[in-house]
């Protein structure tokens, strides 16, 4: 009996220790399993198997942007604002040949901080409460009414609107984010418009 007991005092510390390390380890595997990312206030234009729009991501502030072809579930994206995000990754075990092999779900919502657009790309556009027959390249099509200014006279505006959903009965009044389109096909055009608020929604 005595050399059992001393036997079992032997490993009580060892299977202790042993339990510790277990502990340690599983913690480990789930602090490897979260990323802090850093979500940037625009999205932009990147290509998967088509062209699409990625947010711009980073681990670190000093780090550079970079394209995220993937979603994250859970978060709700919201141009003009710069988040910080926990994130939890997971490995997807046979991922389709065109998507991404991690699956990225929100934790937690550190932060939403509101970025100032740089003032040149950034304009305000009071849209009609009407839509006109216009033309653009080879076809017919429906024109929102633009102008920059309530003196001024409407013109048709042959874009859209990224991230506007226009009702017609109701004049609005919008600030967006211009930017210029490298290679804008011929018929269409050269600028693209983004939401970066609806100002006012007014019943015509």
């Amino acid at each position: 009996m005595k050399i059992l007991a001393t036997i079992l005092k032997g490993t009580a510390p060892a299977l202790a220790l042993f339990a510790m390390t277990q502990c340690t380890t599983t913690s480990g595997v789930s602090a490897a399993d979260e990323k802090t990312f850093i979500v940037g206030p625009q999205t932009a234009d990147c290509t998967g198997v088509a062209p699409m729009k990625c947010l711009q991501v980073k681990e670190n502030p000093s780090g550079s942007w970079t394209n995220l072809y993937t979603n994250i579930e859970g978060f709700t994206y919201e141009p003009g604002y710069e988040y910080v995000l926990k994130v939890k990754t997971e490995k997807i075990a046979n991922p389709p040949a065109d998507g991404s092999s991690i699956k990225y779900t929100l934790v937690k919502q550190v932060s939403k901080t509101k970025k100032e657009m740089t003032a040149s790309n950034e304009k305000t556009l009071i849209i009609g409460a009407q839509t006109v027959d216009c033309s653009a390249g080879a076809g017919r099509m429906k024109c929102m009414q633009a102008k920059e200014k309530a003196s001024e006279n409407w013109t048709n505006f042959y874009s859209t609107i990224e991230g506007f959903t226009y009702e017609p009965g109701y004049e609005y009044v919008l600030k967006v984010k211009t930017e210029k389109i490298a290679n804008p096909p011929a018929d269409a055009s050269s600028i693209q418009y983004t939401l970066i608020e609806q100002v006012s929604k007014t019943k015509k």
